[in-house]
């Protein structure tokens, strides 16, 4: 294996001497800026530090592996693998746009019937695919924003600090590089303007068109972890449909376990005069049912648990099988790392889960998770809660607004 760094006078000519140093089969391992000569920190010039390395044995030939087994295979293969070589490490930058966009076309021979299988048997195509994402990662990569149009630039950096997931930024660039030959010369508000518009169409798929609650619907059931705000949650519901949708209304808690849990939901029962019901067992809750079978709408609000253990999804399970049409709201509190989200998010994928409430929207600047359970996730995003007063911080997300707030437009 042989390691070397690279010092040049641009980032494209560094990329170029590495390939002819090294070989076509060269790993970048490292990239960065650099300062030269001057004196006393004054007169320096900027270079570009590549840190690279081969695996190839001395007097190995430099030329890709992808690139002899084809030319046992088709000698045309062969010169789209030469040229494919050539055009990704002499493009100048701005050139890199364009030619990250454009999708791999292969020309097949006519006389020669190609079976379905060949694409997923090329290894051209997949060592050309590969080349394209490490390039895409790279360009993205903070040490190097200099590659990306300075809008663009910025608008990825603000994004990569709002915790947006790198396969999500990386679809939104490839985006904007479909939709445009060149960005050098784009204003900052343009790109900004385009980059909200796609943020809010990933986000807008996954937001109802209404948080109207369906006459037929007779039981709203609030899951969630233990302090993410359900009883809360709940009370702010509630009051909407008691105050302005003119509903009787009835509530249920299992939540049996939590100091204080009961008689919190209770203080909320009392100042919208609705009844309350406490249930520990499934055989409660038909009894329960049953009592308030006369109510246009019921609102449960389950135990919360550390979900990732089975024996607590089960429980609430048991809560949830109920004849009752219902809708299922899981609760998530925006100050959880999304990494953690996600775990939870995966044991619910095949539960009667159909929405969920963002709540804590005030008290974190990070709202990244939300466009990441989008883009991840088939969830409903219905609900954020925007603070503490019941009813009125509550709200139905706002795509647009939320997308101005990941690009730091909104604080």
């Amino acid at each position: 294996m042989k390691t070397k760094k690279i010092v040049a006078d641009s980032m494209p000519l560094a990329l170029k001497m590495v390939r002819q140093q090294l070989g076509d089969n060269a790993i970048i391992v490292n990239t960065r800026a650099i300062k030269t000569g001057g004196m006393f920190g004054f007169f320096t010039k900027q270079k570009f530090e590549v840190t690279a390395y081969s695996i190839e044995k001395e007097g190995a030939s430099a030329e890709p592996k992808f690139s002899v087994e084809l030319k046992a295979k088709s000698e045309n293969n062969n010169q789209m693998s030469s040229e494919s070589s050539n055009s990704v490490f002499h493009k100048k930058p701005q050139e890199l746009y364009n030619y990250y966009s454009k999708p791999t076309v292969v020309t097949e021979k006519p006389t020669s019937p190609a079976p379905q299988s060949l694409e997923k048997e090329n290894p051209f195509l997949d060592e050309l695919t590969s080349m394209r994402k490490m390039m895409m990662t790279f360009m993205m990569n903070e040490q190097q924003g200099n590659i990306l149009p300075p809008g663009l630039a910025k608008c990825v950096n603000s994004l990569k600090k709002q915790g947006v997931d790198e396969e999500i930024i990386e679809y939104i660039v490839s985006c904007m590089l479909k939709r445009h030959e060149s960005m050098i010369e784009m204003a900052e508000d343009v790109v900004e303007i385009e980059i909200i518009t796609i943020v809010k169409e990933i986000i807008e798929k996954r937001v109802p068109r209404s948080n109207m609650v369906n006459e037929s619907t007779r039981m709203i059931n609030v899951i969630g972890p233990t302090g993410v705000g359900k009883t809360t949650t709940i009370a702010k519901l509630a009051t909407e449909q008691v105050l302005k949708q003119k509903r009787r209304v009835a509530m249920i808690t299992t939540d049996v376990y939590r100091i204080a849990a009961v008689e919190q939901l209770k203080t909320y029962a009392g100042i919208l005069n609705v009844p309350l019901e406490v249930v520990r067992t499934k055989d409660e809750l038909e009894k329960a049912l049953t009592k308030l079978a006369h109510y246009d709408l019921i609102y449960m609000d389950t135990t919360g648990r550390n979900y990732k253990e089975v024996k607590y999804r089960e429980s609430i399970n048991e809560f949830l099988n109920h004849p009752l049409e219902s809708d299922n709201y899981l609760v998530l509190s925006l100050t959880t790392k999304f990494e953690d989200l996600q775990i939870l998010l995966n044991e619910f994928r095949e539960s009667p889960v159909q929405k969920l409430i963002f709540t804590k929207f005030d008290e974190t600047t990070s709202y990244g998770s939300i466009i990441n359970v989008a883009y991840k996730y088939p969830f409903q995003l219905a609900y954020i809660t925007i603070g503490q007063s019941v009813p009125e911080d509550i709200t139905a997300i706002d795509a647009t607004q939320l997308a101005r707030y990941l690009l730091g437009k909104e604080k």
